[in-house]
This record gives structure tokens, sequence and C-alpha cells, in this order.
């Protein structure tokens, strides 16, 4: 079970467990092994051998998920939440639109892609300035002339990249730590 930081989200655990596990849930309906789930209803002496009504543990087990989103490139919760609050926080800095919330964001003077970071808050300017900042330099993006399909396409990589750089079985907090796409 992975271990998620409320700041990774921007919503506490208790809110963000419940989405998780129903995205992995959804995982495993609709890219797991069909005939491991079928197998595990087929109880009665008819279905199974008498020899197999034994049920170990591993009957007891779920299909790890891990490897269904790496084969099928699906971002997690948590990379969802960063790659969609760069992307809003790429658009109102390209574009400057809407105009109230490009205002929030205090700009460098020495470097026109780097944002001040306000103190730590727990709202949207605080939390997608750090995330902003984190995540461009990966992408080089040196000016505000990029096309935004091609950030897109280049920030889904990158967390694709994160979400399986560490056990390709089990989740962990690095999984979805953006400190970490320093080191990637």
């Amino acid at each position: 079970k992975a271990v998620v930081s409320t700041q990774s989200t921007g919503a506490p655990l208790s809110k963000t467990s419940r989405i998780w596990t129903s995205q992995k849930h959804c995982l495993r309906l609709l890219f797991g092994d069909k005939e491991a789930f079928l197998n595990k209803f087929r109880t009665a002496a008819r279905a199974r051998p008498i020899a197999n009504q034994l049920l170990g543990e591993e009957f007891y087990t779920r299909e790890h998920t891990k490897p269904l989103f790496h084969q099928h490139d699906i971002l997690t919760l948590k990379n969802l939440y960063t790659y969609h609050t760069y992307m809003e926080i790429c658009k109102v800095l390209k574009l400057r639109d809407p105009i109230t919330i490009f205002e929030q964001f205090s700009i460098s003077k020495r470097k026109q892609t780097l944002l001040i970071q306000p103190t730590p808050a727990n709202n949207f300017v605080s939390r997608s300035a750090k995330i902003w900042n984190l995540v461009t330099p990966k992408l080089k993006i040196s000016d505000y002339s990029y096309k935004i399909g091609t950030v897109k396409n280049h920030l889904k990589k990158l967390l694709l990249k994160l979400q399986n750089s560490n056990d390709p079985v089990t989740w962990s907090s690095n999984d979805f730590d953006i400190e970490k796409l320093k080191s990637l």
C-alpha cells in the first residue's frame, strides 16, 4: 500500500485514499487477469476439483496494479494532480489569463520562468508555484514560447518515468514525490 502525503495531492489522505483505492480497483477490472479473477468465485466442487479446494494466501491476494499502470501508461491519482496543476499554471503564465490568478504569482526578475514562492500555505498559488519550480527545469522550459501540447506530452512522460522509477510491482511514496524529479 502506498504512503501518500497530503502535500502531493492538496487534499487530506482520508479523502484521497478512497479514490486511490477505487482507481486501482477499476484498473484491475478493466485490464487485470480476468481468469484469475473469475477463478476466485469458482468454489463449488463441480467447478474446482476437491484437491484444489484448499485455498492458500495467494487466493486472497489482489493483483498488483503497478504493472497495469505501467503497461497502459496511466497516471495515478497523485500524479494526475501534479499533471493538471502544472498544466493550469502553465496556461495561466503563458496566456496571462485569467488575469486575476496571474496577478497572484510573483515572477522572478532574473529568470522569467522562476516563480517566487509565497509563504507556504495550503492554497493553489503556493502549491502550484512549488510544482512549477520543480518541474519546469526538467522540461527545459526557458521562456513562454512553448506549445501547450508539447508540454503536456513531455510532462506525462516525465511523471510516468517518476511513477515507474522504483520497484516495478509495489507502490512507494517515492513514486509520487516530485522532489525526486531532480534525480531523474
